[in-house]
Order: C-alpha cells, then structure tokens, then sequence
C-alpha cells in the first residue's frame, strides 16, 4: 500500500531513528551497556522504543534478529533469523522491554554475530565513543560483511562532534548511513 514503506511480499523499509534500512533480512545491534540507562526517558529506554517500532513495520515474510550488547553478546531466542510474525513480534518486543542498562561495552563480538546470519541490513547502535573499533577490526568487518549494509546511529551528548570517527567509518566502509541522536532531547 502507498506510504507504507513497502509492498505487500516485497523488501520492507524500515529505520531508527530516521536512517532506513531496505530488505528482507534485519538485525538491529543495539548497545545495553551502563551508560545507556539513567532515570526517566533514558537513552535505552528510547532506542528500544525505535526497535519496537521498526519490527512493528515488518511484514511476516520479512526477517529479524535482535542482539543487545554489553561486555558480551545477549540475543532475542537463538542463534537464527525470525520471521516477523504477529507470535514473534510479540515475542521480541517481550524480550526488549526486559532489557536494562548494566555492563561495559564491546562492540565486536556483537557485530561478528550479527554478520554470521548474512541479514540484508544492520542498525547498529551506541553511545560509546570508547572502546573505539580500530582499522584492522573495521577492516575486518567489512570484510566479513561481503555487502551487508551497515547504519550506525550514535548517541551522544549536545551536538555532534565534527571530524571523521569509528561510528561513521563502520558506516560508510559498508555502504550504510551514521545518524547522530543528542540524548539530550530524551531528557
């Protein structure tokens, strides 16, 4: 149908945190560490609302997976694509609401596991400008990912620093988008 983003069988369209995304297969890789929670409208607390919309968007031919990190890997279910039925929605938005902030960060193991299920598209999420992914780390993605496109939304506090970082090379070395999102505004 018209305005909806997708067609009926067809790819879905479907974002966070306005960087959209186009395909079959999903997995959103989203950051749960420490520093995502705080009192009332958190950080977490609106990312998970973005996820929770996005797999709402999908049609039941399309595809997903879920991995919320901290210093290690947390998968919705097991180690597979789901399709996004009614039953599974329900299932993951379950599982997402049950998450909460605690932990440090590492975003490689998260990502690895996201790229062995070869989805069409990763929306890859966090606040931390550190640990950073290095050259060889990145390098190693990108050639892992063999085209799998990945968007990498970045929290952080006030406007956006200028100038290049891990965040936005992930994204451009793999033929995503970087969105920048001031948490501020959650407050």
């Amino acid at each position: 149908p018209p305005g909806t983003g997708r067609d009926i069988g067809g790819k879905a369209r479907t974002g966070i945190f306005g960087i959209q995304g186009e395909g079959y297969k999903f997995v959103y890789v989203f950051d749960r560490s420490y520093s995502m929670g705080g009192p009332g409208r958190s950080p977490l607390s609106a990312a998970k609302a973005e996820l929770i919309a996005s797999i709402r968007s999908l049609e039941k031919v399309h595809q997903f997976q879920i991995i919320f990190y901290n210093d290690r890997p947390q998968r919705f279910a097991e180690d597979r694509l789901f399709f996004a039925t009614g039953r599974n929605k329900r299932l993951a938005e379950k599982f997402v609401r049950g998450i909460t902030a605690q932990g440090g960060t590492q975003h490689e193991d998260a990502l690895m596991l996201a790229l062995r299920l070869q989805p069409d598209v990763i929306f890859f999420l966090t606040d931390a400008d550190k640990p950073i992914l290095w050259p060889g780390q990145l390098a190693d993605i990108k050639r892992r990912a063999a085209g799998v496109q990945i968007h990498a939304i970045e929290f952080g506090y006030g406007p956006a620093a200028s100038g290049d970082n891990f965040l936005k090379q992930l994204a451009r070395q793999n033929g995503g988008q970087h969105g920048y999102v001031d948490v501020t505004r959650f407050r």
